[in-house]
């Protein structure tokens, strides 16, 4: 019997070759670098997709605008001059018409696709004139440059914002001498504004017949936002 050697307790078999353990892949989404990618892509559409949403329904609005068939007592530059002759007005009535238009879409590009109006008006002897202005966005408030009064000597700044209710005009004044009474006649509107979120109603004076009164101005600038904003 060899020593060490007992048949009740045969020896244990041979140990094979060393196993190999293979590691078992990690799921993509476990990953950090994925992980990662995905949570920026994740914050980005969540942050995004509010932003776009806002965006969209912040925006100016397309809708078109339909300018008034008259204001202020004045009627439409081109029905203005077809009362007088519509045959040898049409020439001009067609290069206002193109105007306004043209106008009107150089307005809405600056406002980024807002919809808008441009129309001239006129009375029926064509000496007082008008052209509205109307685009569906906000505007920033009229200002007038700082004119030193004293320095130059004049009673009243050449331009001048006067504000009448929610419109704001800016006028026009010829010089006089401080302490006079400046002549009204010598001073005209240029032109008048109301802004809101949604509307901008803007009336440029055409020529100084007619156009002198700020309140006057700003009483048709106010028209024009009613029937606009309705």
């Amino acid at each position: 019997m060899t020593e060490g050697f007992s048949p009740d307790f045969p020896l244990d078999p041979a140990p094979g070759p060393p196993r190999t353990v293979v590691p078992r892949p990690r799921p993509v989404l476990a990953r950090p670098v994925v992980a990662g990618l995905l949570g920026v892509l994740v914050g980005a559409f969540l942050v995004g997709v509010p932003w776009l949403v806002l965006s969209l329904l912040g925006g100016p609005s397309g809708q078109a605008l339909t300018a008034p068939a008259n204001l202020g007592g004045l009627s439409r530059a081109q029905d203005a001059i077809a009362k007088l002759d519509a045959v040898k007005g049409k020439p001009q009535i067609d290069r206002i018409a193109k105007t306004d238009q043209e106008t009107a879409s150089r307005v809405s590009a600056a406002y980024a696709g807002a919809g808008a109006v441009v129309q001239d008006y006129q009375d029926d002897e064509l000496r007082r004139g008008l052209q509205l202005i109307a685009v569906r966005a906000p505007s920033p408030e009229l200002f007038a440059p700082y004119e030193d009064v004293q320095a130059l000597g004049v009673a009243k700044p050449g331009t001048e914002l006067v504000r009448v209710g929610a419109v704001q005009c800016l006028v026009h004044n010829d010089p006089v001498a401080p302490g006079s009474t400046p002549d009204p006649d010598r001073s005209f509107v240029l032109n008048c504004q109301r802004t809101g979120p949604g509307l901008t109603v803007t009336v440029r004076s055409m020529g100084t017949d007619g156009n002198r009164d700020p309140q006057e101005l700003a009483g048709i600038v106010e028209q024009a936002w009613r029937e606009l904003a309705a």
